[in-house]
């Protein structure tokens, strides 16, 4: 029987327990984002904000690759159904916000 090699990513790695942690033959951890590769990740995910706004966002907020792109998705579906606003950072900051308070309350594995 042949194995296909598989890839599984998480950042809740303490909630794994050891007989499934073992079935992962590699693990590399990957450390979150520095503040200027995070600059440079809202610069690349929503292009039109201002080195201000992005350097603001990168600073304030301590978020991985992952969650800066849900919050962008969120931004671009906020734009869709409402239309693009004039304050794009308040509206950014409340996204910040709440993916601040959903990570905070899961408890599971990030898979």
């Amino acid at each position: 029987m042949r194995r296909t090699p598989s890839i599984a990513t998480t950042n809740l790695q303490e909630n794994m327990d050891k007989a499934f942690e073992r079935r992962f033959l590699y693990k590399i951890k990957f450390d979150k984002p520095t503040e200027e590769a995070r600059a440079s990740i809202w610069h690349s995910m929503i292009p039109d904000l201002s080195e201000l706004d992005v350097h603001t966002l990168a600073s304030k907020y301590d978020f991985s690759g992952g969650q800066i792109e849900n919050i962008a998705r969120h931004y671009a579906i906020d734009n869709i159904l409402h239309g693009q606003r004039e304050d794009v950072l308040s509206m950014l900051i409340r996204h910040c916000d709440n993916e601040r308070l959903d990570n905070n309350d899961q408890k599971r594995i990030g898979f």
